[in-house]
């Protein structure tokens, strides 16, 4: 079961009022109001440039400054939830603003992760779908909706990254753990192994963590993916207007990939955790209920009525028994054992030994040996 919704979408997608129910346009009627929120997102954003600066100097450089007399402070943490607050009223009780949206997209992904993020795409798609024709900004007859719908291109970005990029990286891919985002894992992955997270400690993470906990996240990353889709086919009917000379529907290739991409590597992460959960669930549970099991009872592992067609089930009926172990016997190594087995079991031969054998002379002896196209760091077998 996914996330809860971390908006009030009652409250927001109702009408401003039956005589204007997309409200006022904010930037003539009460600009001070529709300030406010522009600038405390971006005093947030300016607050995690300068985080990130400052992570850019070790205990040493940063010791130096402060022998040469230079001041140096700690950054405050960026204030999301006041960015958040503002927009939610706005959007409320006020205007319905797309830029005042966008910005509330930006606030709730950063505040509440892949929910956050598909909640301010839903929202986004219902106000366009109910209060387009008085959305705000409103259609230019000169720049047709370009105005409207930039702030949400601008989450894309056109030729750079876009403003949503970096927290949708930036969201831990393994729940419970802040550091393991997408980027970390990208960087683990693909970067030559040089940043402070390794592969290996996502591999021990997401052993870690309750399986339900890791379906929730894993239904939240799909629902994201849906929603943003939903959102993307709808700007696509509203921006296009007979008479315009331009299509202004935003590009969306650059959050789609993102939200693909980290799928992908949550996939990765927990294919031998979660596989066939989605062939095996509606069966369990109807049998738990008809013999009256809950939540709460100890899980059941029947091997003897199992039936094992093929090695994909043998690898099923593995991962059931790890759960077991787990859930039953925490201190014990079996559960991990188990998870390993299935884990080499799904490797082709050399991914395997180059898994299990460290040394690259004896992975290079074996290679001339048996023909068998083993690689490593020093030796690649044409």
């Amino acid at each position: 079961m996914a996330s809860e919704p971390t908006l009030d979408f009652d409250q927001l997608i109702a009408p401003i009022s039956d005589d204007s129910p997309s409200g006022q346009y904010l930037r003539r009627s009460d600009f001070e109001r529709f300030q406010r929120a522009k600038d405390a997102r971006a005093e947030a954003v300016n607050a995690e440039r300068k985080i990130r600066e400052f992570a850019m100097y070790d205990e040493d450089e940063l010791a130096a400054l402060q022998e040469q007399g230079q001041a140096v402070e700690v950054p405050s943490a960026p204030d999301w939830r006041v960015v958040l607050d503002q927009c939610v009223d706005i959007i409320a009780n006020h205007s319905k603003d797309l830029w005042v949206a966008s910005w509330l997209i930006e606030a709730n992904t950063r505040r509440n992760g892949y929910a956050g993020a598909r909640d301010g795409f839903r929202l986004v798609n219902k106000i366009c779908e109910t209060f387009w024709e008085g959305i705000y900004p409103p259609h230019d007859e000169d720049d047709g909706y370009l105005d409207t719908v930039s702030q949400i291109t601008s989450l894309n970005g056109l030729e750079g990254a876009g403003t949503l990029i970096a927290p949708l990286e930036e969201i831990p891919l393994l729940p419970g753990y802040g550091a393991l985002t997408f980027a970390a894992y990208r960087e683990a992955t693909t970067g030559g192994g040089g940043g402070e997270v390794t592969e290996g400690d996502f591999d021990n993470a997401v052993r870690q963590i309750d399986l339900d906990q890791l379906r929730q996240h894993e239904e939240d990353i799909a629902e994201a993916i849906e929603a943003f889709k939903e959102l993307t086919a709808t700007l696509e009917d509203k921006c296009r207007v007979d008479g315009d000379e331009e299509d202004h529907t935003p590009p969306s290739s650059q959050i789609r990939r993102t939200l693909e991409s980290i799928q992908q590597a949550f996939s990765n992460l927990t294919r031998n955790l979660l596989s066939g959960d989605s062939d095996a669930g509606g069966e369990g549970d109807a049998e738990a209920s008809a013999t009256g099991l809950t939540s709460n009872a100890a899980p059941q592992v029947d091997l003897a009525q199992a039936q094992v067609n093929n090695r994909e089930d043998a690898f099923r009926m593995l991962m059931k028994a790890s759960e077991f172990f787990r859930k039953t016997e925490p201190h014990s190594p079996v559960s991990y054992m188990l998870q390993q087995t299935v884990e080499f079991g799904r490797m082709d031969l050399p991914t395997l030994l180059q898994k299990l054998i460290q040394d690259s002379s004896v992975l290079r002896n074996l290679s001339e040996r048996t023909g068998i196209p083993v690689k490593d760091d020093e030796y690649d077998e044409d």
